[in-house]
């Protein structure tokens, strides 16, 4: 099977899905192909990140004139003749579909949005109703739409009144390695340190950094470091340092796991997410996760038993102040978080559901039946 991704967000999660299925294909001996574009955060080690037989190739997606880049990504997506076209976030998906209108009657055309664009909550009805419209657009290609969270499927549903497909994200096999050779939790809070509490991602408007600082202020300089893995906004990063948090800038993935390996909490401030692969990493590494109430946050953590929900910055605070005092709590979250990843978000269900998908679209598509849309 020769299989097309094709990626614009080259950068934390929809990096590390695409990353993980298309190695996963390639070991499996399926010929694959990554046409992606680079970001400001897209590792440096990128080609590092896929199984050697992973063709990729680059395709500035932002940047150049529309109709040359459409005429482009046209041109090399036909010349591969691809039995599977799976595209990855909402940019993605719209080039990847309008470029091929009218062509490949026998590819299968995936779209995975990975947090689609109108469950965004920094934007007003009439323009989020202006992103469903695109997407209105978009589909005139005959696409399945795949939600990787029950929150991601609803907006969907809503909004564009189709189904999708569900096919939850995954960690990868090499964080669960990871997990088994990190020091045990009451030897890290054992020790004399300060508590870690610590994010992944970048300093945008989505993370709510603002929120992240304000949580930080509640207290006592001193009590606790606060550490943001990633970077972004110049602005919202002078937010995150004036309240006294640790900006990393962006690391490498082995950097990130040993680091958010190393933390007491992970915390969560995010306002909307897909299905967060962060928090999935870091409920794998045995982290105490403690989440925002937003979509995405509330598909992947169950409140008081793999991981805490919180509403405000003050439910943050109290929760963070009871894992660290609350052995028994902290332990019990971080020993049922590690049983739910291993088994809902194992590498090894993630690969299979998306190999089935496949194969039963190319299979209804090859007897001229419609895709599947539910």
């Amino acid at each position: 099977m020769r299989v097309i991704h094709v990626i614009e967000s080259t950068a934390t999660g929809t990096l590390a899905v695409v990353s993980t299925l298309a190695t996963r294909l390639a070991k499996e001996g399926h010929e694959v192909y990554v046409i992606y574009s680079e970001r400001e955060e897209t590792p440096k080690n990128l080609h590092a990140l896929f199984h050697p037989e992973v063709a990729l190739r680059h395709l500035q997606m932002k940047g150049p004139s529309v109709t040359s880049m459409l005429t482009d990504l046209r041109r090399r997506i036909i010349e591969l003749n691809p039995d599977i076209v799976h595209m990855h976030s909402s940019f993605a998906g719209f080039l990847g579909r309008v470029s091929t209108l009218f062509a490949l009657p026998e590819t299968a055309f995936l779209y995975s949005p990975h947090c689609i664009s109108f469950m965004r909550r920094d934007i007003g009805t009439v323009k989020r109703y202006c992103f469903a419209a695109l997407e209105w657009l978009a589909s005139v290609k005959n696409c399945t739409y795949v939600g990787c969270s029950e929150s991601e499927r609803a907006a969907i549903r809503r909004y564009l009144g189709r189904e999708a497909v569900l096919v939850e994200n995954a960690m990868e096999q090499g964080v669960a390695i990871q997990r088994d050779n990190r020091r045990p939790g009451a030897e890290r809070t054992g020790s004399k340190r300060r508590p870690i509490i610590a994010t992944v991602g970048g300093i945008r408007v989505q993370k709510n950094p603002q929120l992240f600082a304000e949580i930080a202020r509640s207290f006592e300089r001193g009590y606790a470091e606060f550490v943001w893995i990633g970077d972004g906004d110049a602005g919202l990063k002078r937010t995150l340092e004036d309240a006294g948090v640790r900006v990393t800038g962006w690391l490498t993935r082995s950097d990130v796991m040993d680091a958010v390996a190393e933390a007491d909490i992970y915390l969560s401030t995010a306002s909307w997410e897909g299905m967060p692969i962060s928090l999935i990493e870091a409920m794998t590494l045995g982290t105490p996760v403690v989440a925002s109430d937003c979509p995405g946050n509330i598909d992947t953590v169950r409140h008081d038993s793999t991981g805490v929900i919180y509403q405000t910055a003050a439910q943050a605070t109290a929760s963070i102040k009871r894992i660290m005092k609350d052995h028994s709590f902290r332990e019990g979250l971080s020993r049922r978080a590690q049983h739910e990843a291993h088994s809902r978000f194992s590498e090894d269900r993630f690969f299979n559901n998306m190999m089935q998908l496949y194969s039963v679209q190319l299979s209804r598509l090859r007897q001229g039946r419609p895709v599947l849309s539910e």
